[in-house]
């Protein structure tokens, strides 16, 4: 007799917005609006399954946790939103909608976003562009890191947690209109 085997079931998780990490002033007003163009994500995270950093330059992809959806516009959107709770209302255009012409143009390119010797790591260039020329406004680097890759949960809390991070650090730089140099 042969015994029936099944597989463990797939679990899909999504990425969530997350609370300002300080009191997001959102009454002053920025000289325009903002609209996340792009996130470039690398081609080892850009799959249905959820990739951890292993030691030895190795990659484990997990075969039955997987995102709920396309991982690059999952965190275009949370970006959206949390940005959208930090800067004054109306600041913030949603991914799909027509930005007017005024309007500033966010490219993050993302650069290591995975779990790496027990915490999650976000590594990312951020740049802030003006006008149809795609003036540089501000560009910046950022390496963040958050406890909780123990788990596929934990990674997706985790992966949230440093998008609001993120968040925190563009908003604050972006919040009074930025800076007409290019900085980095």
């Amino acid at each position: 007799l042969t015994a029936c085997a099944s597989s463990p079931p797939t679990r899909f998780f999504a990425l969530d917005p997350v609370a300002p990490g300080a009191a997001a002033d959102r009454s002053s007003e920025t000289g325009v609006a903002v609209k996340v163009d792009a996130v470039h994500i690398p081609p080892t995270l850009d799959r249905e399954s959820m990739v951890r950093g292993e030691s030895d330059n190795q990659l484990e992809i997990s075969s039955q946790d997987r995102w709920a959806g396309d991982l690059g516009e999952m965190i275009r959107r949370v970006l959206t939103q949390n940005l959208a709770s930090r800067l004054p209302a109306g600041k913030v255009i949603a991914p799909e909608s027509p930005a007017p012409p005024s309007a500033r143009g966010l490219i993050v390119d993302i650069l290591t976003f995975q779990p790496q010797a027990g915490q999650v790591v976000l590594d990312a260039d951020w740049t802030l562009l003006e006008g149809t020329q795609s003036n540089v406004v501000l560009n910046r680097s950022v390496h963040l890191t958050a406890p909780g890759a123990s788990s596929a949960q934990g990674q997706a809390a985790a992966m949230s947690t440093l998008l609001g991070q993120l968040a925190d650090g563009i908003a604050s730089q972006i919040g009074g209109g930025g800076s007409q140099d290019a900085q980095r």
